[in-house]
């Protein structure tokens, strides 16, 4: 899904960005909240997470036009203190509750060195990617998860128990002079769209990937469901008003310099990332070793300056999407 894709054209970042936003202005979403997650897209698909990029507005806009979420929500702080805030969504898209808990997360983190931000009644908030990022950005390590309570995933449809669930979750350290360590994608040890045969043929003979597989799965819903209010009265009657709202959201900040100097620890990860692509023997059928975050790195550079690659389907997808919200697409 996220390698590039075969036939494309090369699309710049901004043409991307602002016609999004308008598709999203047009299916009723608060103009705020628009520009934000057109943005968010745009930097999905500028690290090469096509999975989460502006593809997706294919579905978000549909979802904002039918009331599946609440297109105009008003996010409000339930709780807060100096360490940690608690945000109410309002059965919106899980961007701007977690992002706004996102940054205040990260400037209690400079000041106390740790704390921790959370959102309830969501919609989907894309890659957990994002909110990771922001906080590196801040010279801050960061992780985050969305989850849902009671649990609930469409790939677990038929109970097997090497199909549960998927939720996304992120970890991410800065580097100094070279890419970040991030981890960014999800529980399952094989993608949503692999389920079936692959998953089936492979159960029986690596058993112990689909238990730790298991495990995460269940850590990472109940900390981005329960643990943050899903399971209460008041997160089912706003999953009843906006069906599409179902989930929460955690974000976990620490300032990088809480332990050791936070140069030192920058260049730690450099020597790191650049250990294993000097010195380790890279997986069969790659040309060479190395940790999550570089490759998005080294997307990033690229179609900043060259355009993003976008598949030629997915442009008449999103064409379409926008004729029948009255926005031309630019490209076109």
């Amino acid at each position: 899904m996220n390698r590039p894709p075969e036939n494309f054209k090369r699309i710049p970042a901004d043409q991307l960005r602002s016609y999004a936003a308008a598709c999203l202005k047009a299916s009723g979403l608060l103009a705020e909240h628009a520009d934000q997650l057109a943005q968010l897209l745009t930097n999905s698909e500028l690290r090469g997470v096509r999975s989460h990029g502006i593809r997706t507005i294919g579905g978000y806009c549909p979802t904002l036009k039918s009331g599946r979420v609440n297109p105009r929500p008003n996010l409000k702080v339930i709780r807060e203190t100096d360490t940690h805030v608690f945000i109410d969504g309002d059965g919106g898209l899980g961007y701007a509750p977690t992002m706004l808990a996102t940054e205040k997360a990260i400037e209690k983190a400079k000041a106390k060195g740790v704390a921790v931000g959370a959102a309830c009644h969501l919609g989907h908030y894309g890659s957990a990617g994002h909110y990771v990022h922001r906080a590196m950005e801040e010279g801050c390590f960061a992780f985050s998860v969305q989850g849902a309570y009671p649990q609930y995933y469409p790939s677990n449809q038929d109970k097997r128990a090497a199909n549960y669930g998927n939720p996304p979750l992120c970890f991410g350290l800065p580097g100094l002079a070279g890419p970040p360590l991030v981890l960014d994608g999800a529980t399952c040890i094989l993608a949503d769209y692999q389920r079936g045969h692959e998953i089936e043929a492979i159960e029986a003979l690596i058993p112990a990937a689909f238990f730790k597989s298991m495990g995460y799965t269940g850590i990472a819903t109940a900390l981005g469901g329960v643990f943050v209010g899903q399971g209460q009265e008041e997160a089912r009657a706003v999953a009843e008003r906006w069906p599409g709202a179902r989930l929460g959201s955690l974000v976990w900040v620490m300032d990088l310099g809480l332990f050791a100097p936070a140069t030192q620890v920058r260049a730690g990860i450099d020597a790191l990332i650049s250990h294993v692509r000097e010195e380790m023997i890279p997986l069969k059928g790659y040309d060479e070793a190395t940790l999550p975050g570089t490759m998005e790195y080294r997307k990033t550079q690229e179609y900043v300056q060259e355009g993003i690659p976008m598949g030629i389907e997915d442009l008449e997808r999103l064409k379409k999407t926008g004729e029948e919200l009255g926005v031309a697409a630019p490209w076109a």
